[in-house]
């Protein structure tokens, strides 16, 4: 989650930016399983658990009102920090499959670090990574960001209107979701 200075911007809805994004993230945790597990991390220079890797079902209040409680803090979104962050915890996690998703700013988005070699990594260990930007295609990062998407063989989004934000993080959470169903035909046994 980015929290950089332009996080704090103030919306016509009168909540910030970075509250709508914390409310996207809260929509993401009321959207899981029971059996899932979640963590979650502010980034600016730097990647600061929120959330350490939890069962969902351990407190998904907790997680929500953890989620909701990010403040923005200043600087800038240093991407590859919180891919690593995010990575560092989901890598070890004994899970079906393990998705990360990146929100920042389209025109902010700065340290890209070894992001390349971080997502050969992330997609060869069966992880994925999506990407909301808030921003558009013409933004000055917004080429970075989907090339974070396409390497990370996830989907990207992007949004000039941040009251859209929780909206299309419970849009990604509900797809990647789906994609863990099986489908296929099952017989039916006739009992008493």
């Amino acid at each position: 989650m980015d929290r950089s200075g332009s996080m704090a911007t103030t919306t016509v809805s009168g909540q910030t930016k970075m509250q709508l994004a914390n409310e996207g993230a809260a929509r993401a945790v009321e959207l899981l399983g029971s059996q899932d597990l979640i963590t979650i991390y502010a980034v600016d220079s730097t990647a600061h658990e929120i959330v350490p890797l939890v069962n969902v079902a351990a407190d998904r209040g907790e997680i929500i009102k953890r989620a909701r409680s990010i403040e923005s803090m200043g600087g800038g979104i240093y991407v590859y920090e919180g891919l690593k962050a995010g990575w560092n915890s989901l890598k070890e996690a004994e899970v079906g499959q393990r998705h990360m998703i990146l929100f920042t700013d389209a025109a902010d988005s700065e340290q890209r670090g070894q992001y390349q070699s971080l997502l050969k990594d992330i997609t060869a260990n069966g992880g994925s990574v999506s990407v909301i930007g808030l921003g558009t295609r013409s933004d000055p990062d917004a080429a970075f960001i989907e090339d974070v998407a396409k390497r990370g063989n996830g989907r990207i989004f992007f949004t000039t209107d941040p009251g859209s934000l929780p909206n299309i993080f419970a849009q990604e959470t509900v797809t990647v979701a789906r994609s863990t169903f099986i489908e296929e035909n099952t017989a039916a046994k006739a009992t008493g």
